[in-house]
């Protein structure tokens, strides 16, 4: 059932939204500030942005119950683009996980992430879900893990981890004992060594072991986390100065409007500039919390929940890398990173969290 703008603009969380846009604008500012006039990626950064914002409003004129059908056609579109770009995608920096529309590329394993939560919400809902019972936990984990395992041969570990640790807490959330805990935590450590020895290959070993001890290799697999340290510390209380961070105007700083951006953001607007990010992510996060609070169908707890967690472990892994506590992943930081994918399906996934509010 499609609704009206008046309806769209009632159950708008518009303090939310304030967050969310002031975010857009520090990212926009920022990706200006390392790229600008050199490249256009600031000038595709607004179009992503514009891009972005039609699409939370237009996902907003079909109600909660139009997307909770429409989620296994979304969840099965998304698996065949994935499938597709392992069989016929053209590598890019040995990863196949763009599709190429002329000049732009499309990253469809931002998409899984939003699909398979909307999927797995109307599964766990459908069935009732018990995890006591084998079929239920083995249809879930067989819906988390198909677009982990896709993504992973890509490969993009950063994605998988997002879209297995939010699958994972959403099932979490239907209640556990200690016996069911402790067979979680075996098989969790059984799938850490089968991913180390069977899945992971050589360089993502290497980051691993980097963030064990990244001394051990300064200008080989420590450099990026190195320079992201020295960065963040540089930028002292209050910042270099826009356009003025030597680590990420002399390209010391890698990757620095994208993976590494909070560490810019520190050299450059300093300990005050990176704390208010965090508090205003902080109070993203919050608002999204209190929709979870108000209730709903089991399908929308579902939902909420595991976008906020999606949020939240994008946010805490990606300051937590530039920081040099959590292994360089390749996870962007929401609405601040450069680009439009990331950009694109977080929207997404704020329009469908509003029409679950009705």
């Amino acid at each position: 059932m499609q609704v009206s703008l008046r309806e769209i603009g009632a159950r708008i969380d518009f303090r939310m939204m304030v967050s969310v846009l002031a975010l857009c604008i520090l990212g926009l500012v920022i990706i200006h500030s390392l790229t600008w006039p050199e490249d256009d990626r600031f000038v595709r950064q607004i179009f992503f942005l514009g891009i972005g914002l039609a699409v939370f409003i237009g996902v907003q004129f079909w109600n909660i119950n139009f997307w909770r059908n429409a989620s296994l056609v979304l969840y099965v579109s998304v698996i065949a683009f994935l499938l597709g770009l392992i069989l016929f995608g053209e590598a890019t920096r040995g990863a196949r996980g763009w599709i190429m529309l002329g000049t732009f590329g499309i990253q469809p394993a931002e998409f899984a992430k939003i699909a398979t939560i909307l999927f797995l919400s109307t599964t766990l809902e459908k069935m009732q879900f018990d995890l006591a019972k084998i079929r239920h936990v083995v249809l879930s984990l067989l819906i988390i893990g198909i677009p982990v395992f896709l993504t992973i041969i890509q490969p993009d570990l950063g994605s998988a981890f997002i879209i297995l640790i939010s699958g994972l807490v959403m099932i979490l959330y239907t209640g556990l004992d200690k016996k069911k805990l402790i067979a979680l935590f075996l098989a969790g450590i059984l799938v850490l060594i089968s991913a180390w020895f069977i899945v992971m290959q050589d360089y993502q070993k290497e980051r691993v072991l980097t963030f064990l001890n990244p001394q051990s290799d300064l200008l080989g697999s420590g450099y990026n986390v190195t320079q992201s340290i020295v960065a963040i510390g540089s930028g002292g209380i209050f910042g270099r100065g826009l356009g003025l961070g030597t680590q990420s105007q002399l390209n010391f700083l890698p990757e620095q409007e994208t993976d590494f951006i909070f560490a810019s953001i520190a050299e450059e607007l300093g300990f005050m500039g990176a704390a208010i990010l965090i508090l205003v992510f902080i109070f993203f996060l919050w608002r999204l919390y209190l929709i979870l609070q108000k209730g709903g169908s089991a399908f929308t707890n579902f939902l909420v929940l595991g976008i906020i967690i999606m949020f939240l472990s994008q946010i805490v892994i990606n300051i937590g890398m530039n920081m040099g506590v959590f292994p360089v992943t390749g996870i962007t930081l929401p609405f601040i990173s450069y680009g439009g994918s990331s950009l694109v399906a977080s929207f997404f996934g704020l329009g469908i969290i509003m029409t679950a509010k009705t």
